[in-house]
């Protein structure tokens, strides 16, 4: 679970819509026989986003998982902590409702609703389980028999953790396809339209996602982030720059603003186009500190190594430019809102 946790990100949500009421709104004829085309990409942008809140849900509850093992191993046997368990998978329920949700709406997507679909299985029967390992857990029973009933949930749970693995795959396979698809009809659509500022925004967010995919195609962590080829990542820190101010640039300027149907520079709007921007400053320091650290063969400290809390906070480690990612994505979504 925890190399799981080192590839995954969160994704963006899309909108795919001009500013309800302009000229370029493609979505304005909706409720009248001219709206056919429009309402169809209106349901494939809803059952878009609701791919990606079942995606989300899934790091979520992997992060959960991850936590427990850290606690209790990954192993076969139960390893006795010296504290307590945490076994929290709160999220069990909403990933069934959302996996539910986004695999009934309309239009079907064949390969994407068969991935889905073939995870709820898993978590109808985790969900049982995992309601008995926090009582187990939160009321220390495990007090009373020696962590015997311990073990034998921990051993449930891999077979079902094995289960989730094998599933998960095609769906995350899917995933990445209908993700190139929708990205690449949003940036059209964004340059048909004229609005540099979402457009740029956008091309941030793309350029970030080759950062973490360098990291996955060097299969760096923590513990080898000193053998990382910087000279790739140094190639991306200045493409990353470049999209960075034009995007700056283009949220100073009034009449990529009123693209985007902005007229009061003091508005919420523009508020959210800023907080984005410190964002992305966040995470373009998050980059110089990684290649610094590779620069220098400045190893990451077993202390530091033991504890996933600390190794995504530390300067110059790819879970910290993970962490920095998924904040990133966050100020995204809620930007686009």
């Amino acid at each position: 679970m925890r190399k799981i946790l080192v590839i995954l990100t969160m994704l963006v949500l899309l909108i795919s819509c001009g500013k309800k009421g302009s000229k370029n709104d493609p979505f304005k004829d909706l409720g009248n026989n001219k709206g056919g085309n429009s309402s169809k990409q209106v349901n494939e942008v809803e059952k878009y986003n609701l791919y990606v809140g079942v995606h989300n849900e899934l790091l979520s509850f992997e992060k959960s998982a991850g936590d427990y093992f850290e606690d209790a191993g990954a192993e076969a046997q139960f390893q006795k902590p010296s504290g307590s368990v945490s076994i929290n998978l709160h999220q069990i329920p909403t990933l069934i409702q959302k996996i539910k949700k986004a695999t009934e709406a309309k239009p079907k997507w064949n390969e994407l609703d068969k991935a889905a679909e073939g995870l709820l299985p898993i978590f109808e029967e985790l969900s049982p389980l995992a309601q008995d390992m926090k009582a187990y857990f939160d009321g220390k029973d495990y007090t009373s028999d020696n962590y015997k009933k311990a073990q034998e949930y921990h051993t449930k749970f891999l077979e079902i953790i094995k289960k989730y693995d094998q599933a998960v795959a095609p769906f995350r396979t899917a995933m990445d396809k209908k993700v190139a698809e929708q990205k690449e009809s949003e940036a059209k659509m964004y340059q048909k339209e004229g609005r540099i500022i979402s457009y740029n925004r956008m091309m941030i967010m793309n350029t970030a996602e080759e950062v973490l995919a360098e990291i996955r195609n060097q299969k760096l962590n923590g513990a080898n982030v000193t053998t990382g080829d910087v000279s790739k990542f140094k190639a991306l820190q200045e493409k990353l720059i470049k999209v960075a101010s034009e995007y700056q640039n283009a949220i100073r300027d009034q009449k990529y603003l009123e693209k985007e149907g902005i007229k009061d520079n003091s508005g919420i709007k523009v508020s959210g186009l800023n907080s984005f921007m410190d964002e992305t400053n966040d995470f373009k320091a998050a980059l110089v500190n990684l290649i610094e650290r590779i620069e220098t063969k400045k190893a990451v400290d077993q202390n530091t190594l033991s504890n996933s809390f600390f190794l995504e906070n530390a300067n110059g480690t790819p879970e910290n430019m993970i962490k920095q990612f998924n904040e990133l994505v966050g100020e995204y979504n809620r930007s686009i809102r």
